[in-house]
């Protein structure tokens, strides 16, 4: 006779990936737990991204078509779902004469954006371009205006969590996960909770712990090999001016691309940049070269020069990726899934879009419906249609 379990499904980290996939757990009728080493859900990397709901225009130029569709979808998904998070605002593309990215370009681009979102884009009339936020008008020669959407990460983190407590699973916060081995066909996972060591039981663990993923795959058993990875820190400031007309999509003099955009009590949220990280993923921190990046990034697109004091603040998160040839530019963002085939199930989710966590939640729990079958009462109600 099969041992009762505590638990169907214990996720690990409440990031956007694991809020995501305690929600979708939940919904179909798994007993689910997530345990989180912080004290809210959503407070490492998932709070500090840019703030975006989008399908990502840029990665069109690496042709990551499917991921820019699956996004695009998402967030109409999430416009409709929680409307009080998730809002649609304008984007702008300045391009001047000395651009990478010709106007041609760009306009192809924004073509084939605008089919997969049924958005559409226009060109700025010239006589308009004096009022865009002090935009830098020396050898401007076109502006572009597209829509996509602006959220609070650590917010709508905390908002899927929420979801999934409604639908009946358990979180339990300033978890620290010790270990688990396999007892039959079940995991025995220990954790400490107010220096107290705890014991529970279930039939799967799903791994969602981002930029900690790899350090805490190395604290289960069965062994679950995954791919080499590599941290990638991105840094943002917030200035204390504000900008009115929307989100500005401007080219680094190392020809990336930053995000200039409104931000709360009329700030301006800048960012991000890319660097190498090979440290505790516990101590990153902005460094002071990122942030003279982001300085001088704005200082060049826009005629209201900022210095380091107008910086009220200033954060970095980490994008965790799939070691390959590739420049960080042109890696794929889409989230990868590794799991066992054999009894009791393990799965790991790594990296993804924050625009994408309910797509990438829904692949997770096809994968525990294969490995656990059903629930003892299944639901049939899908994320796509719960409310946050």
């Amino acid at each position: 006779m099969a041992e009762k379990t505590d638990y169907d499904i214990v996720v690990i980290g409440a990031g956007i990936q694991g809020a995501g996939v305690a929600q979708a757990a939940a919904a179909y009728g798994y007993k689910t737990l997530v345990l989180e080493k912080f004290s809210d859900a959503g407070m490492g990397t998932s709070s500090k991204s840019s703030k975006l709901i989008h399908g990502g225009l840029r990665y069109l130029e690496s042709g990551q078509f499917k991921l820019v569709r699956e996004c695009l979808a998402e967030r109409k998904t999430l416009i409709k779902n929680a409307p009080h998070l998730v809002k649609l605002i304008p984007f702008y593309i300045p391009v001047y004469a000395h651009s990478t990215r010709p106007a041609w370009l760009i306009w192809i681009g924004l073509i084939i954006y605008s089919i997969f979102s049924l958005k559409p884009f226009t060109i700025v009339k010239k006589t308009h371009w004096h009022k865009l936020d002090k935009l830098n008008l020396k050898n401007l020669t076109t502006v572009f205006k597209y829509y996509d959407a602006q959220t609070d990460d650590k917010k709508l983190t905390q908002a899927v969590i929420h979801s999934a407590i409604n639908l009946g699973a358990k979180i339990i916060y300033n978890a620290g996960f010790i270990k688990s081995f396999p007892h039959e066909n079940t995991h025995q996972l220990i954790y400490k909770k107010n220096n107290v060591l705890k014991t529970i039981t279930c039939k799967c663990i799903v791994n969602c712990t981002g930029p900690w993923v790899s350090e805490t795959q190395t604290k289960i058993l069965p062994t679950l090999t995954i791919p080499s990875l590599e941290l990638i820190a991105g840094t943002h400031i917030i200035i204390k001016q504000p900008i009115n007309c929307g989100i500005y999509y401007i080219e680094a003099p190392d020809k990336r691309a930053v995000f200039v955009m409104p931000w709360k009590n009329n700030s301006t949220l800048i960012g991000t940049t890319e660097k190498l990280f090979s440290g505790n993923a516990d101590d990153i921190r902005p460094t002071e070269n990122e942030i003279n990046y982001l300085i001088n990034t704005y200082n060049l697109n826009f005629n209201c020069a900022i210095q380091r004091a107008d910086i009220i603040e200033s954060f970095a998160g980490l994008r965790v990726l799939p070691i390959s040839d590739q420049s960080v530019f042109n890696k794929s963002r889409e989230s990868l899934m590794v799991n066992n085939s054999t009894s009791p199930a393990l799965i790991t989710l790594i990296g993804g879009k924050l625009t994408a966590y309910r797509a990438s939640s829904e692949a997770v729990l096809n994968q525990i419906k294969k490995q656990l079958g059903n629930p003892h009462k299944p639901s049939s109600l899908s994320t796509k249609h719960i409310a946050l």
